[in-house]
């Protein structure tokens, strides 16, 4: 237990220093009630939108108004507090025979009683809601007095105690800081929408050889995720190349990326990797009553097929062969056969080119000189080094 205490008071300290919380928050409370831990919950799950629109939180609390929880309620009212440029706390409820909550009041956080002895915040701000429990178990809005006896701040809310908590998506990414080694302070200058994001790395050499070898481009996301969860690609064939888009790519299987390249670059051809599928078939086949029969005849559909009727006929024989007609990866696979499938590729120009496997060249040649834990300033540095061994090495082929 003294270790507990000591854990629970170390975070209490922490999150002082960030967060500035004043004494009578309740994030490190021990006596939270079910209700109240549960308002994160139903911010992220709509809480707010199952009962009120945007332009309702823009309006505000108004008498009548129902809510199915006290935290649905409160969240519906932050909202709007925050909007308009003020915050909000709870205060202490009326109970009635059996504990039971029948009576909230919630009020503008400026409306606890002044302290003469000290300057103080408080200074009896008369904007509240009052809020019953009635018979159906649905919480209504029985007054609401919405004036207030200070200036509304709505550029500063984010700094004021009640819009200072932490949803999901801040605690997750809080978590992926911490687990990296990012401090405290730092993670939190972070949160600012002016971190970065995205980074697009060219170098001129690459400029140059792309605008004569702009055949074929092999787009691999696979080499390594680094230590702040982000992939390492290389990637052609945009604005930083001179907006000259390749002939064709060859990606892996993801949809994503072929909506981008479908309204970025029309007129390419773009191919999956055939490695990638075929890896996926054990998986998929496990099931499969003759399993080597059917790999061998997946494959032969695949690469043995020298028309296109040819391989429909193949296909459909195979599935139903082996009783495969409600498999949905084959489904998927069927539906995207012009995207992989050589028969339907085979009039464009790939280099010899069917799988991203090709790339692990480049990907060796990397090795060297980044790694996983590597920061976004040591892979400049180390990029400009791995260039210039790259180079080296092409000038000693070509004197050999």
């Amino acid at each position: 237990m003294a270790g507990l205490t000591e854990g629970r008071s170390y975070c209490r300290q922490l999150f002082d220093e960030i967060f500035d919380f004043s004494e009578d928050d309740s994030l490190f409370a021990e006596d939270v009630e079910k209700d109240e831990l549960a308002s994160d919950q139903d911010m992220n799950e709509g809480g707010i939108g199952a009962v009120a629109n945007t332009d309702a939180i823009e309006e505000g609390p108004l008498t009548g108004m129902l809510f199915p929880y006290i935290s649905t309620m409160f969240n519906f009212y932050k909202e709007h507090a925050r909007l308009k440029g003020f915050s909000i706390f709870k205060r202490s409820a009326v109970n009635v025979w059996g504990g039971s909550r029948k009576y909230q009041i919630i009020s503008c956080d400026k409306g606890r009683k002044a302290i003469a002895a000290k300057s103080s915040k408080r200074i009896n701000c008369p904007a509240k809601i009052n809020a019953i429990l009635r018979e159906n178990g649905m919480w209504q809005i029985s007054k609401v007095i919405s004036s207030h006896n200070h200036e509304l701040e709505p550029s500063m809310s984010r700094l004021m105690v009640a819009h200072r908590s932490l949803n999901m998506d801040i605690k997750r990414r809080l978590e992926a800081n911490d687990i990296a080694g990012v401090r405290p302070a730092k993670s939190i200058r972070l949160l600012d929408f002016k971190r970065l994001s995205n980074v697009l790395w060219v170098h001129p050499r690459s400029q140059a050889a792309y605008e004569e070898f702009h055949d074929v481009i092999n787009f691999d996301t696979t080499y390594l995720v680094n230590r702040y969860k982000l992939p390492f690609a290389t990637i052609v064939g945009l604005e930083a190349m001179g907006d000259v888009h390749p002939n064709s790519i060859l990606t892996d299987q993801c949809e994503s990326m072929r909506k981008a390249i479908r309204e970025v670059m029309p007129n390419t051809k773009h191919r999956f990797c055939l490695w990638h599928i075929l890896c996926k078939v054990p998986e998929k086949f496990r099931g499969v009553i003759d399993y080597d029969s059917a790999c061998l005849e997946f494959k032969a559909a695949i690469y043995d097929s020298l028309t296109i009727e040819m391989f429909e006929r193949n296909w459909n024989e195979f599935v139903v062969k082996h009783g495969l007609e409600r498999n949905e990866w084959l489904s998927k696979l069927y539906v995207d056969r012009e995207y992989w499938v050589p028969i339907y590729l085979n009039h464009t120009f790939w280099a010899g080119m069917v799988s991203t496997q090709r790339s692990e060249s480049m990907h060796a040649h990397c090795d060297g000189y980044v790694n996983s834990m590597s920061t976004l300033k040591q892979f400049v540095e180390q990029y400009e080094i791995a260039m210039c061994d790259k180079i080296e090495k092409e000038f000693y082929a070509d004197f050999k």
